[in-house]
């Protein structure tokens, strides 16, 4: 089994990052839409909020979907319904067919963000998940720097529609991928029978002695059956962890939606080399992702992990809009911020394995925290935009360092509860 596990891990890591490209199309197509269908650019913030909208909401009911039916069915479903929204937003003009054709197009990014982790977990041992979660948390950025890698050749030469080309070969060649290669072990087989269990005993907060007597996985499997699909959503420190990613995830959004503006229109550098800072930092995201993956599956305290990379990103947000310096330190700054801001993903998605009420609601905990990280890119970026507008830089680093900084009260809070859940599974 473990020398057929790589194979429909890394498959989905792949189709993750093939169907990252539905959401990376729309910010370099921007000036050939206002060109050709006069986008307002109301409308083209509305079409990436449709795309995370219905991506939230798939995330929330794919988790289940995902637990009951399994990941293939559901997954290759989704894609389909993706590549039928690709299809029909080529040939749209109106705002409200492009708007609907989005909402489909997010279906299948959604789904497939929450069963990547599933599929990673019951596939492979947690010390064996350190390398494939650091990738994992990286798929979204790889994914947009590959839309902005094609966007010069394939503008350059036709308009928009030339990205949606791309981005439908992608999520075709994902949704075939996914149909053709990943499956789920056997239940015998599965490396995450167990995690949740141990993790979070009969429901947090009933003792050590009510962990110990719950009977693990099978009993808790019951409890699912009994409580319904909504049991799955209420595990507390699954529920913190969304918290955290909101709070983190939203303000690295941030970060990743004005740097380019702060370079070049604050600071007086050239787009070129705007363009390359922000560049610097998502290659960066990619290391810290990795680095991050590797350390997670292979230190006993995850939650000294968490706080530890939290602490760095919030220093990170207070730093990084107040910096002023010649470009090489701009590019090193930007370097050891992106690999900060890069790992904090990782870790989030690592985690539902660990907080899940059992392996039967790995799905619905995952979700949880795809949910946190969707709120957070709908509404931070949204409000630095708005402290942008009304003050400077300075405040709206201090917004972005200061919810970052709430999150690390959570991480506490998390270490603390998480810690006595593992010292009474192993009473």
């Amino acid at each position: 089994m473990r020398q057929k596990a790589w194979i429909p891990v890394w498959i989905i890591i792949i189709a993750s990052v093939l169907i990252a490209t539905q959401y990376g199309k729309v910010p370099p197509s921007q000036p050939s839409m206002i060109e050709c269908l006069g986008l307002s650019y109301t409308m083209q913030g509305l079409l990436m909020t449709a795309f995370s909208a219905s991506a939230l909401i798939m995330a929330l009911i794919g988790g289940p979907l995902i637990d009951r039916l399994g990941a293939r069915r559901v997954v290759s479903v989704a894609l389909v319904v993706s590549v039928i929204g690709n299809v029909v937003g080529m040939y749209m003009t109106s705002d409200i067919g492009l708007l609907a054709s989005r909402v489909l197009e997010g279906a299948g990014y959604g789904i497939t963000m929450t069963a990547g982790p599933v599929i990673i977990a019951a596939w492979y041992e947690p010390t064996k998940r350190g390398l494939v979660s650091g990738v994992w948390g990286a798929n979204v950025g790889v994914g947009m720097l590959v839309s902005l890698g094609v966007a010069n050749p394939i503008l350059g030469s036709g308009d928009w529609t030339g990205m949606w080309v791309f981005s439908l070969v992608s999520t075709v060649i994902a949704a075939l991928l996914v149909i053709v290669c990943v499956r789920m072990p056997d239940a015998a087989d599965r490396k995450d029978v167990g995690e949740g269990a141990a993790a979070v005993g009969d429901g947090y907060g009933h003792g050590c002695e009510g962990i110990v007597e719950t009977g693990g996985d099978s009993t808790i499997a019951e409890s699912s059956a009994r409580h319904g699909v909504l049991w799955g959503y209420m595990a507390p420190l699954a529920l913190l962890t969304a918290l955290m990613f909101f709070l983190v995830g939203g303000a690295t959004d941030a970060f990743n939606s004005f740097t380019i503006t702060y370079m070049n229109l604050s600071l007086g550098h050239s787009f070129e080399d705007a363009n390359m800072t922000s560049i610097v930092a998502s290659f960066a995201m990619l290391v810290g992702s990795i680095i991050a993956g590797v350390i997670f599956a292979h230190v006993k305290d995850k939650g000294m992990v968490l706080i530890v990379n939290i602490l760095l990103c919030a220093i990170a947000q207070f730093v990084w809009f107040n910096l002023d310096a010649c470009l090489p330190i701009m590019f090193f700054a930007a370097f050891l911020i992106g690999a900060a801001l890069g790992a904090a993903p990782a870790l989030f998605f690592a985690i539902p394995p660990f907080v899940a009420r059992s392996s039967s609601t790995v799905g619905a905990a995952v979700a949880l925290v795809v949910l946190g990280q969707n709120l957070g890119t709908l509404t931070v970026p949204a409000l630095v935009g708005y402290v942008l507008d009304t003050s400077s830089y300075s405040v709206a680093a201090l917004v972005m360092g200061g919810l970052t900084c709430v999150a690390l009260v959570v991480a506490v809070v998390f270490r603390a509860w998480f810690r006595k859940h593992e010292e009474c599974s192993g009473a």
